[in-house]
């Protein structure tokens, strides 16, 4: 399984999301179901954002070597659920042609902590942490996918 998690410019919130997905599927040894990001804004040269690293570097989750990737250049047949931050995202996917069953608003929306302090990554950490388990928990994810 694929997913691909979404943002504005993929330095912060989407890498962040990808990177505790990823660290939770290593957890639950799921290793056919995996995470990338995407930004519909990204410029496929920036890293992810200094807060952000260091905001994931406590729990685990290494973004140092993120480089940001415009949603554009993703092969939308590929990915099998789509997660992105906002409702506005998840209706421009939709004008886009993605099937609307095929993508899901992380949480209550995780507001962009670009251009903030570092509390404020940490605090979106945190909410797309508790995000990502829940979406998890709705998925059945190792359940009945832990077979390798």
């Amino acid at each position: 399984m694929n997913i691909l998690f979404v943002c504005t410019g993929n330095t912060c919130r989407s890498p962040m999301a990808a990177g505790i997905f990823n660290k939770i599927m290593a957890e639950k040894k799921l290793r056919k179901i995996s995470a990338k990001s995407a930004g519909i804004a990204a410029d496929n040269t920036s890293g992810a954002t200094k807060n952000a690293i260091i905001a994931c570097e406590s729990i685990n989750v290494d973004l140092r070597s993120h480089i940001s990737r415009s949603f554009f250049d993703v092969n939308s047949d590929e990915v099998d659920k789509f997660v992105v931050m906002t409702q506005i995202q998840r209706e421009f996917l939709m004008s886009l042609g993605i099937d609307s069953e095929k993508i899901s608003v992380l949480g209550d929306e995780i507001p962009d902590p670009f251009g903030r302090d570092l509390k404020a990554y940490e605090c979106c950490r945190d909410k797309i942490e508790e995000a990502v388990k829940n979406l998890v928990k709705s998925w059945h994810l190792g359940e009945k996918d832990a077979k390798d």
